[in-house]
């Protein structure tokens, strides 16, 4: 006769846990792929920081006292440009100088 217990262990086990596998890992996509686009989308917002005035108006108003001297240091030629424009070129060439390091 045969042996039917093998069959129920397969079943049982094998089979089950791997449903179980492959609905877990289904799960840990979906999160890290919501975590991932949530992280896109913070990145999107910084990269927009200095798009407009009104979004970079806080950085502006905050660091007014500041940019006389980055712009020294940085040795930026700031005739003809508006604040904003100041602070995308001293932004930028932070960015440059840590990139480079």
């Amino acid at each position: 006769m045969t042996d039917l217990s093998r069959r129920s262990f397969f079943n049982d086990f094998f089979l089950k846990s791997t449903i179980n596998l492959i609905a877990e890992l289904q799960e840990a996509y979906t999160e890290v792929k919501t975590e991932f686009e949530e992280f896109s989308a913070e990145a999107k917002n910084k990269q927009d920081y200095f798009d407009s005035f009104e979004s970079a108006y806080p950085l502006i108003s905050e660091s007014s006292y500041f940019l006389e001297d980055e712009v020294a240091r940085l040795g930026v030629d700031t005739k003809g440009m508006t604040q904003l424009e100041i602070v995308k070129e001293i932004y930028n060439r932070n960015k440059q100088q840590v990139e480079h390091q």
